[in-house]
């Protein structure tokens, strides 16, 4: 097995539990290694501090996966994958879909497993993590005991290491549709083409969030509405109005067979377009609501794109408020990790202050307990949801 030595000092975020070797933290390495190798990291006096798997291609050659002197095999990958399933097991009263393996949460990085009643959607999201391919898929099948899985590895970290996309059945069957249940609402799954994995399962605690505020007298807009997350727990509550917002067709497709599915009589519209372009409109009409929920998809990819998000922010709130009087409600959320909550408070404050509102927070959320945020490791946390309202 070959080594990776650390330059001194750059072992103790590894010690601490961080996952990441980068490639300017390493002094030298002992042996020839390639993408997908298990390697040993060690102190610059040779110590062994950690195990994982090398990934050439991106700017963390190593992950760590264990920080024991323990084997990389079969038996690891099965303890893994038991031990995040038996951890939800307390999910299945509220939700038949759940993440049930979430990468460096999970111990695994690179790996997403999300389960859809019966069927499972997965991804690699690394080169690395690829050769770990079938003994994952031979523990999904032996412990969730699946109808079918999905692969959904059509992400941007495989291009830039050079490895293909991929996506198809890799085992069963996979229905066109799946209908998921989740705290009294249902929603139907599209594995196959939906956003990310297939839905927005991170939501569900800004869902459970939100309806305590709304009644049959609330006027609801669900803006990146994608197949109406938001929407359908807003009809739920028997909200006067709704309208969702989204530019994809086949998301608003969903969001109507969700509506149909639920079998709501409320009121519901779905605006196909540009959003911007979409809350101008809304503006010109002297339209009003009562609650407001922004849920972009992550744009901000990068450190370098921070001002570019705080912008885009900025520009949806202070549309967004034009369109809310004093009561009025607004959700502002995000799943990219290098927006912050603290960038979050300030642009919603500034747009605020630009249209003459005065806001107080009344919550504030994070990811649910499926996607687990690990202190020691800041990527792990990257949904935000900040709830204001106007006083």
């Amino acid at each position: 097995m070959a080594q990776v030595i650390l330059i001194k000092d750059k072992e103790k975020k590894i010690q601490n539990f961080y996952p990441n070797v980068f490639k300017d933290e390493i002094k030298y390495i002992l042996g020839e290694v390639k993408t997908g190798d298990v390697v040993d990291v060690l102190r610059e006096d040779m110590l062994f501090i950690g195990r994982g798997y090398v990934t050439e291609g991106t700017s963390a050659f190593v992950r760590v996966l264990t920080t024991k002197d323990e084997k990389i095999d079969k038996d690891f990958i099965y303890k893994k994958i038991k031990e995040a399933y038996d951890k939800r097991q307390n999910l299945k009263e509220e939700t038949n879909c759940m993440r049930v393996f979430f990468s460096e949460g999970d111990g695994i990085p690179g790996l997403v497993i999300d389960k859809f009643d019966k069927y499972i959607s997965i991804q690699f999201r690394n080169s690395g993590v690829e050769v770990f391919r079938q003994e994952i898929v031979n523990a999904v099948k032996k412990y969730m005991k699946p109808k079918g899985i999905y692969e959904r590895s059509d992400v941007e970290n495989r291009i830039h290491e050079g490895v293909e996309e991929k996506t198809g059945i890799i085992y069963g069957e996979i229905p066109e549709e799946i209908i998921m249940e989740d705290n009294g609402l249902k929603y139907t799954i599209d594995i196959i083409n939906g956003q990310k994995t297939g839905f927005f399962l991170d939501q569900r605690d800004s869902r459970k969030f939100i309806r305590p505020f709304l009644n049959n007298k609330t006027k609801f807009l669900d803006v990146f509405s994608s197949s109406g997350g938001f929407s359908i727990a807003a009809l739920k509550e028997g909200c006067q109005k709704v309208v969702a917002i989204d530019k994809e067709p086949h998301a608003l497709e969903l969001c109507k067979k969700n509506y149909k599915l639920n079998e709501f009589e409320n009121k519901f519209e779905t605006l196909e377009g540009d959003a911007f372009m979409l809350l101008k409109t809304l503006i010109s009409r002297g339209e009003k609501y009562d609650v407001i929920t922004l849920d972009p998809p992550s744009l901000i990819k990068k450190k370098i794109d921070i001002k570019k998000g705080r912008d885009f922010f900025y520009e949806l709130c202070n549309s967004s408020f034009k369109l809310l009087d004093k009561g009025g409600i607004l959700g502002v959320i995000t799943c990219a990790y290098h927006i912050g909550l603290q960038d979050l408070l300030e642009v919603t404050r500034m747009a605020a202050s630009n249209n003459g509102k005065l806001l107080q927070v009344i919550g504030i959320n994070y990811q649910p307990e499926d996607h687990p945020w690990i202190l020691h490791i800041p990527e792990t946390l990257y949904l935000k949801a900040l709830w204001v309202k106007i006083i």
